[in-house]
């Protein structure tokens, strides 16, 4: 064992500290050569060369357009629902200007015809349009959630979980509530209207003319308050987007609460959270009640203005009893409308940023890059490396540099906050904003492809992520791989014993976070993640830090026992850390010359 380099690292109080780098070599034997050689192979035939693809600007109307025949179809069925839904009105001229009994009896079939077709093409229109609105937002949710998959973690962590979240919940929701149901709504209840309007030219052009000049301002008064709407929708999404960061972090601190007893305080806390959610909802649905109500007022004198034109038509004896009759009916078919046009049209408008937004999010499709390929890893060097975090007035990181060759165990050792994770991260990709260099077989980590480094380079964390589903899922993550892979990955990591200890052995289900689960099952599964892909190099940060002393030898074991290059960030520097270190590099010499 020796000392290969050292270099210093500023922290943020201005403290020097001696990080040491403890390191050995491997002598590569010629066998040992000839596993890496199979290893190459088989990552060339696993994934082959990565593929870029251009950059678009999606749109929440996009799957509409994709699916124009099934939109004309919706329109065929609006077309005959908004022509036999105002001719229900001609019911009662037909009967009451009837001249006998058997005219007045065929004249109530066809009635009962038309409400049928109503009723029939109503069905069509709605239930056509639905199942495009749900695709739609099944859609938008798709790409948005590809796209956050893709971030970076620099754009991931500024962006913060709690937009993403917003964006696919209550956005989403309100995408479909106002914007696609008003579009629908606009389209409906308008071809209504066009055509009973067009059934008053039949009537009489003046009622026609009556009807036309009383529609106008309620139709007027939506835009006049259209700015306003949509002042109140962006401040409620955004302030939902804030109450959903709020409401995670409180269910994600569930335990300290309940440990320091500080449920009332946090109770609290969210009661004024909820109260300024509230008060920005109620701003918007006030606002949009205040439309309402006012164009409700404007549209319901339609229809005494038409009786009493009616009327006086009657009285002229221009037209019978039974038209007046159906033209103060068919006034449902005008005054309907236009509070549903003007409600709906609000609403559309009030969504623009809201739209906005969930196109952007869709637009942005993550940190793709046409960037270098990269060969088996044969070596990695930092060079004078330094790093600061966004916002941050000092630098984590200054001057540090190290040297890793072929199969080499590296151990980081240094307290807290002088760097250590930060440079793991640095050497996976995390922030390209660092100065230096730091290259991998003499390419600069910031100009591989985000894929193909990733397909080389493991990366192992204090807390392993799980979710609920089988320990399979959890390992493969998804992925498929041979049984015969899986139970030598499973083996590398420690877990043959226990797996078979299961009821339902790999395909047991696991809690979401590993509850169900130690600290030393979970940090094995994620070693087992790593063994099933063999990785050139693997860097593990602080896997062991909550372990116990032997739990955590046991799973540094498993980890070093990895045919790989390692870099493990630790705070243990006890003989056992180091004699661990020793055996690990003997093990693999040892399986090179054998």
């Amino acid at each position: 064992m020796c000392i290969r380099d050292s270099y210093n690292v500023d922290i943020q109080h201005k403290k020097k500290l001696n990080c040491r780098i403890i390191c050995d070599t491997l002598d590569l034997t010629k066998k040992g050569r000839d596993f890496n050689t199979q290893q190459e192979a088989l990552f060339q035939n696993n994934y082959g060369q990565g593929k870029v693809e251009m950059k678009m600007r999606h749109q929440v109307n996009d799957y509409f357009k994709q699916n124009i025949g099934r939109v004309a179809l919706f329109g065929v069925f609006t077309v005959c629902v908004s022509f036999f839904a105002p001719l229900k009105s001609f019911q009662l001229k037909w009967l009451i200007d009837s001249k006998s009994k058997q005219e007045a009896f065929a004249y109530l079939g066809l009635v009962f015809l038309i409400t049928f077709l109503s009723w029939f093409f109503e069905t069509l229109s709605r239930r056509t349009f639905t199942k495009l609105a749900c695709e739609a937002v099944e859609q938008i949710r798709g790409r948005i959630m590809g796209g956050v998959l893709r971030r970076s973690v620099a754009q991931y962590n500024q962006e913060g979980d709690a937009s993403y979240l917003s964006l696919l919940t209550t956005d989403l929701r309100t995408l479909y509530d106002d914007y696609y149901m008003s579009l629908f709504n606009l389209v409906f209840w308008g071809g209504i209207m066009v055509c009973a309007l067009v059934l008053y030219l039949y009537i009489s052009p003046v009622l026609l003319v009556a009807v036309f000049l009383v529609t106008i301002p309620p139709l007027v008064l939506p835009r006049r308050m259209n700015a306003k709407l949509k002042q109140a929708r962006d401040d409620f999404s955004r302030q939902m987007a804030a109450y959903t960061q709020q409401l995670k972090e409180l269910l994600g601190g569930f335990e300290l609460i309940r440990a320091f007893l500080r449920e009332d305080a946090y109770d609290s806390w969210h009661r004024a959270a909820a109260h300024q959610a509230e008060e920005n909802e109620c701003t918007y649905q006030q606002s949009l009640n205040a439309v309402i109500v006012n164009t409700s007022l404007i549209s319901n004198l339609i229809f005494p203005v038409i009786l009493l034109i009616g009327l006086l038509l009657v009285f002229d004896g221009k037209i019978t009893l039974g038209t007046m009759s159906t033209a103060a009916s068919m006034a449902n078919f005008v005054v309907t409308p236009c509070n549903q046009i003007a409600q709906n049209y609000a609403k559309l408008k009030s969504s623009r940023g809201i739209r906005e937004r969930l196109e952007t999010a869709m637009s942005d499709s993550g940190d793709e890059t046409n960037g270098m390929e990269l060969a088996r890893i044969a070596q990695v060097e930092c060079e004078h490396v330094g790093f600061t975090y966004p916002a941050a007035a000092d630098a984590v990181l200054t001057d540090a540099s190290l040297c890793a060759e072929d199969r080499q165990k590296i151990a980081l050792i240094g307290e807290s906050g002088c760097g250590k994770s930060t440079l793991a991260k640095l050497l996976f990709q995390y922030y390209p904003g660092y100065t230096g260099h730091i290259r991998f077989n003499g390419q600069e980590v910031r100009d591989i492809d985000r894929t193909a480094l990733y397909r080389r380079v493991g990366y192992i964390a204090q807390k392993t992520v799980l979710f609920n589903d089988t320990l399979r899922n959890n390992i493969c993550l998804r992925e498929d791989f041979s049984d015969e892979q899986l139970a030598r990955a499973v083996e590398n990591a420690g877990l043959t014993t226990w797996v078979k200890s299961l009821p339902d052995g790999l395909d047991t289900v696991i809690s979401e976070g590993g509850k169900n689960l130690s600290g030393g099952q979970c940090q094995r599964i994620g070693i087992a993640r790593l063994a099933l892909r063999q990785y050139d190099l693997v860097i593990a940060d602080e896997i062991t830090a909550s372990l116990d002393p032997d739990t955590a030898q046991q799973v540094m074991q498993n980890l070093l026992s990895l045919p790989c290059m390692a870099i493990v960030i630790t705070h243990d520097v006890s003989n056992s850390m180091i004699c661990l270190l020793y055996t690990s590099d003997a093990a693999d010499e040892a399986r090179s010359v054998d």
